[in-house]
């Protein structure tokens, strides 16, 4: 009989020492601050914020279009040889990109009102875009060769055609081949930046010369 008496302080007293230090870690756990989840991602944001992307860099280039069809529109009848080319070539791409920048800013528009609200929707639309914008910056390269042909071809004195007209119209695809590319770049590291938030696995890779690297944070997002 005696041992059975003895069993409840005993196990009493286990009970109690084990207590102690389970209660103090419990309220070394509730006094660290607790690691906040990363909101997850507003798709419908992240599109508004995409469209206000592509509105901004076609009013860049509606506004370009403008200038160059007043100032050309203007000097065009007050300038002989090869800058009269170089102006007539100039209205000719301000009536195209003016009228380029008009239309995708209307699309734009609608595409404010019709967000895409789903994820595959929003990667799909993101690639597309770089893309885009890797394409047009593939053809302004192109421009900015043909102005050099049409430079150097203006050079010889066997070549059809009037020299004066060949050096204004190379002049002027240099100058408006160099503002695509620049306006075509920016466009592209814009929407690529932006597109971070969307794949951020991605966002991660860097490709170098002969390797691959993929950057993983080791503490919690924002430390």
């Amino acid at each position: 009989m005696t041992i059975p008496m003895r069993l409840p302080p005993l196990i009493f007293g286990l009970m109690s020492l084990l207590a102690t230090p389970l209660a103090q870690a419990q309220a070394l756990a509730d006094s660290l601050p607790k690691a906040s989840a990363a909101p997850p991602l507003a798709l419908a944001d992240f599109a508004a914020g995409r469209t206000r992307l592509d509105q901004r860099g076609l009013t860049v280039l509606g506004g370009w279009a403008a200038g160059n069809l007043l100032v050309s529109g203007i000097a065009t009848g007050q300038t002989t040889g090869s800058e009269h080319y170089f102006h007539q070539m100039n209205i000719g791409w301000g009536a195209v990109n003016l009228v380029l920048a008009g239309t995708g800013y209307l699309a734009a528009r609608r595409a404010t009102r019709r967000p895409a609200n789903d994820r595959a929707s929003n990667v799909r639309v993101q690639i597309k875009t770089e893309n885009l914008y890797l394409f047009n910056a593939g053809l302004d390269v192109a421009y900015l060769a043909t102005g050099l042909y049409l430079l150097e071809k203006s050079r010889n004195p066997t070549a059809a055609g009037s020299s004066d007209r060949w050096r204004g119209y190379g002049q002027s695809l240099l100058l408006q081949g160099g503002f695509l590319l620049l306006f075509d770049g920016f466009q592209y590291a814009a929407h690529h930046r932006h597109g971070q938030k969307l794949y951020p696995l991605l966002s991660r890779v860097s490709i170098g010369p002969g390797a691959i690297a993929v950057t993983w944070p080791l503490g919690p997002a924002g430390e």
